[in-house]
């Protein structure tokens, strides 16, 4: 007995909104032009009108720019296809759990791709990289560590 009483309530309160939206006003719904109506829906929801000022657009892309994006990818490819050179190290930034950004004294920046302490600041190091893209810095007295070029240039 008690489980058909439940069935009775909760089938009366899934079918009561249905009863309720029908009972309210449909002046929106006897308007045939879908914008009025849309209108007429956002008058009652209590919607004020957007801002209807046209949004700007950015100006094209000169030639300009698109020489300063190619000379900037220029640039970094000229630093990957560098295989062998020497350099001295200028800064060694702790990223996170071990790894390191190396900067040298030419300007360019690598991330270690291995955990480990990093080489002192003003150590001699030679760069290489391999044919495959590894790039390896050389130390004395130590193992190779191996380096990506960083994203940061």
């Amino acid at each position: 007995m008690k489980s058909i009483w439940k069935l009775a309530v909760t089938g009366t309160i899934a079918l009561f909104p249905h009863h309720v939206a029908h009972a309210q006003d449909d002046r929106c719904a006897r308007i045939d032009e879908p914008s009025a109506r849309l209108a007429c829906y956002d008058r009652q929801s209590g919607r004020t009108a957007p801002d209807s000022r046209p949004i700007p657009l950015p100006a094209p892309a000169s030639a300009a720019s698109a020489v300063t994006i190619d000379g900037y990818q220029d640039h970094h490819d000229a630093l990957k296809s560098r295989t062998d050179f020497d350099s001295r190290l200028k800064t060694a930034i702790l990223l996170r759990h071990g790894y390191y950004r190396l900067e040298l004294e030419d300007g360019t920046a690598y991330n270690t791709t291995t955990v480990g302490p990093p080489p002192s600041v003003g150590a001699e190091i030679h760069v290489r990289r391999t044919p495959f893209g590894t790039t390896f810095f050389d130390l004395e007295g130590r193992k190779p560590l191996t380096v990506r070029l960083s994203r940061r240039q």
